[in-house]
């Protein structure tokens, strides 16, 4: 199979299907290209159109006179196979198949795409979908959305693999409400093609990609998954965390899984084996995705255990301790030193030692003095700050205290600003710093322990 550089970074892209209807596949597609600004040169195919939003449009892939990097195939399925072969009689090395209707419906459809799987392997076409939503690369090199979905992601450092199309859409959508930005963005469909080994380990030597996530309804070659993660998870020059949510712990979500994408179900223990020893994370819900990859992808990995408790309210305080604690956490005694420090600086009323409880009056300057201590006693390895609002609490000034501690040290700090319209602003101004806020402690704590 060819390399997978020319399905990110194409320099030119065909769109086989290419469509002037407003709302249809094909005409979302090519003008999530134009409107998000691809780099490269695009060429819109259809027999029945002289141009599509402005640009010529040409009959059949062949009659393009110029070089094609890669085909995006939005056609009925029982045309996807002539058309693939005229795209590798082109030269065309990459190709994507927006189109449904085949290992996932069965009978025929099972035909049809043993066909197209034929005529890649012919031509060494490097092949995603069919039944898939695209490709997103934010690399301003390529600047290429290559779906039908409504949203282009801002940039960031994960890379994200996914067997559902739908859930892709939902993903991006959340991910910019969270103010979360992806590296490279792909909908695997059916993994006719391209599955999730070859993509993972183009993903491990992505310098764009610093967290990967996937969402799997199957693995392929269980083996090599392990091998690629292993590689990537254990590398000694650069680590690369990959969290998994895989979908069919159930009989009946096993059989859903089938009639989606045509998986086939496995034992759900081998998988907890498989990714255990590869040194995959696996989640159970997207919630905790998400949490996980705001932690992964925003600061640094801890050296060690030991976590640091910031709060205003002792209650929180405690439910943070145990969350720690059942988690695998330590919460040690500060230093000598550092409740000295604290003492010097800290109302009578507060506790200094971990949890530093500062009471409910505490505002910025006690907040930045207690997080600076704490990150500086060598014993602790990460901090949790935690918030809770009152009448008297000035939100804004305490993130924006977290924040620049959080600047001076090379230790993760996470928080937990406890309610929703009082503390608004101050968690967008630690999220657009970086600084992953979780609604409860225990979230928090649960996140440190897998970081």
């Amino acid at each position: 199979m060819a390399g997978l550089d020319g399905l990110f970074y194409p320099r030119s892209i065909a769109v086989i299907g290419a469509s002037r209807q407003p709302g249809s596949v094909g005409h979302s597609l090519l003008a999530n290209l134009l409107m998000n600004r691809y780099q490269g040169i695009i060429f819109p195919v259809n027999p029945r159109a002289s141009s599509v939003l402005g640009i010529k449009c040409y009959p059949r892939v062949l009659e393009i006179s110029d070089d094609v990097d890669l085909a995006v195939i939005i056609v009925p399925s029982r045309f996807v196979a002539s058309v693939l072969e005229e795209s590798g009689r082109m030269g065309i090395k990459a190709a994507i198949v927006i189109s449904a209707g085949f290992k996932e419906i069965g009978g025929k459809g099972v035909e049809l795409e043993d066909r197209v799987l034929e005529v890649s392997r012919k031509y060494d076409i490097a092949l995603v979908g069919p039944n898939c939503l695209g490709i997103i690369n934010t690399d301003p090199v390529s600047q290429m959305n290559a779906t039908f979905a409504t949203d282009m992601p801002k940039a960031g450092n994960i890379g994200f693999v996914s067997q559902s199309g739908a859930l892709c859409v939902a993903v991006l959508n959340y991910a910019q409400e969270a103010n979360i930005g992806f590296s490279k963005f792909i909908s695997m469909g059916n993994k006719a093609g391209v599955g999730e080994n070859e993509l993972l380990a183009y993903l491990r030597s992505d310098p764009k990609t610093d967290v990967i996530l996937m969402y799997l309804e199957d693995l392929v070659d269980g083996r090599e998954f392990m091998r690629i993660a292993r590689e990537t998870t254990g590398s000694a020059k650069r680590p690369k965390p990959i969290i998994a949510l895989k979908a069919g712990r159930t009989l009946p979500g096993a059989r859903a899984a089938s009639s989606h994408t045509g998986s086939l179900a496995g034992s759900d223990r081998v998988y907890d084996a498989i990714f255990e020893q590869s040194g995959v994370l696996r989640v159970e819900t997207l919630e905790e995705l998400f949490d996980y990859v705001k932690g992964f992808s925003r600061q640094p990995l801890p050296e060690g255990p030991n976590v640091g408790i910031v709060t205003n309210s002792g209650g929180p305080g405690i439910l943070a301790t145990d969350a720690c604690i059942r988690h695998g956490l330590n919460i040690p005694p500060l230093s000598e030193i550092t409740v000295s420090k604290l003492r010097r600086v800290l109302p009578k009323t507060a506790s200094l030692h971990n949890p530093v409880d500062l009471v409910a009056e505490a505002q910025a300057e006690q907040y930045e003095t207690a997080l600076r201590s704490v990150l500086k006693d060598r014993k602790i390895h990460s901090a949790i700050v935690i918030l809770t609002s009152t009448a008297f609490t000035e939100v804004d000034k305490i993130s924006a205290a977290v924040v620049k501690v959080t600047r001076e040290f090379d230790k993760p700090v996470v928080c937990s600003f406890l309610g929703v319209f009082d503390v608004s602003r101050g968690i967008d101004i630690l999220e657009s710093d970086g600084i992953p806020n979780y609604r409860f402690p225990e979230s928090a704590a649960r996140v440190l322990s897998e970081m």
